[in-house]
């Protein structure tokens, strides 16, 4: 936060302390409906895997551990806005308010940036489930999350030694003399953040694309796995509020609720995008291509021709809606060839199911 000059704040209005101009709830409204809808998509994945596959995988557990900081993350930025301050003019607020909304604004980047991290992981964790083995696609998948990782643990480095002492981070008469200009790294993690999440939501287009699917298909697939850049986004339109904050006013608590709106907005997208494409078998209602007993298209395939399903590989039937299926398996996508003599077999997204499963 930048120091106020003198005559920036001889301009300012006398302070209101009783009856003080307050922004709209956005903040409250926007933070509670992600954070709820991130939590139920959360439930329905690990539902899927826990109740349906069986079994989970690292991802899963890291996605788990990102959401507790995402849940974290949102209900201090909710106390931000609703408690120390960031809903009112910065003259209408007295020096404790100031000084805790400080140490609050803090506490939500400390909590928003390794959580925003653990998305990052966990959709490139599970992306290894789909990926060819010795494909590009792959050793990336692999790579990736050490370069994010490094990236963001040197920007928390930065962030928790900006200010010696710490403490001046919130002390205002000392934070100009103590404290580095935060602005430089703020917009650092800001701008890569963006790269990061637009590398990780595009990675598996491509590979998608050149699958041994129909082409309806895969145009599906990749609309599933694009909902990713609403994550994008959300993280362009922070970053506009970044800006606002950091260059263009001294007025930070006013307009800063909006900075916090989209951060809240941000955490909690990356969980829902990060679980929507892992929720077919919801969908679909199958385990590694079997459809549900009780519906059109059985487990056991009976039907023939594509009224209520038809026989895919192995002679097991594969839901339809109308005339196009809806479930698929991850080996219908070897036919793209990632090497002399290598097939690239995919792994089934549906390969944990347990055996019993498979054998019902």
């Amino acid at each position: 936060m930048r120091s106020p000059p003198i005559e920036v704040i001889a301009s300012w209005p006398k302070p209101n302390y009783v009856n003080p101009d307050i922004r709209p709830p956005d903040p409250i409204v926007g933070g509670v409906i992600t954070l709820t809808a991130a939590l139920i998509f959360l439930g329905l994945r690990m539902y899927v895997r826990l109740g349906i596959m069986r079994k989970t995988e690292l991802d899963d557990w890291v996605m788990v551990v990102a959401a507790v900081f995402a849940t974290a993350a949102t209900i201090t930025i909710l106390l931000i806005f609703t408690r120390y301050g960031w809903n009112r003019h910065i003259w209408d607020l007295t020096l404790p308010i100031l000084i805790a909304g400080r140490q609050a604004s803090y506490a939500a980047q400390a909590l928003f940036i390794p959580g925003a991290l653990l998305v990052k992981i966990s959709i490139l964790l599970s992306y290894l489930r789909i990926a060819p083995q010795n494909s590009m696609f792959r050793r990336l998948s692999l790579t990736a999350p050490w370069v994010i990782a490094t990236t963001t643990i040197v920007f928390l480095i930065v962030m928790f030694t900006e200010c010696r002492p710490f403490s001046s981070y919130w002390n205002l008469t000392r934070m100009s003399i103590d404290c580095i200009d935060e602005t430089p790294p703020l917009f650092a993690y800001a701008y890569l953040s963006v790269v990061y999440d637009f590398f990780v939501w595009v990675l598996p287009l491509p590979t998608i694309y050149r699958a041994g699917l129909p082409l309806s298909q895969r145009l599906a697939l990749i609309a599933l796995f694009s909902v990713g850049l609403f994550v994008v986004a959300a993280a362009v339109i922070r970053i506009y509020y970044l800006d606002m904050v950091l260059r263009q006013t001294y007025d930070v608590t006013w307009e800063g609720s909006h900075l916090w709106l989209w951060t809240a907005v941000e955490a909690n997208l990356g969980i829902i995008c990060g679980c929507v494409p892992w929720l077919k078998s919801l969908v679909t209602g199958t385990c590694g291509g079997r459809g549900m007993k009780g519906t059109g298209s059985s487990g056991a395939g009976t039907g023939s021709g594509r009224g209520n399903g038809y026989r895919g590989r192995g002679g097991s039937a594969v839901p339809t809606i109308g005339s196009a299926p809806v479930g698929f398996t991850m080996e219908s996508l070897t036919k793209t060839q990632v090497g002399v003599g290598d097939k690239g077999t995919y792994l089934d997204l549906e390969s944990n199911c347990s055996e019993t499963e498979r054998l019902a």
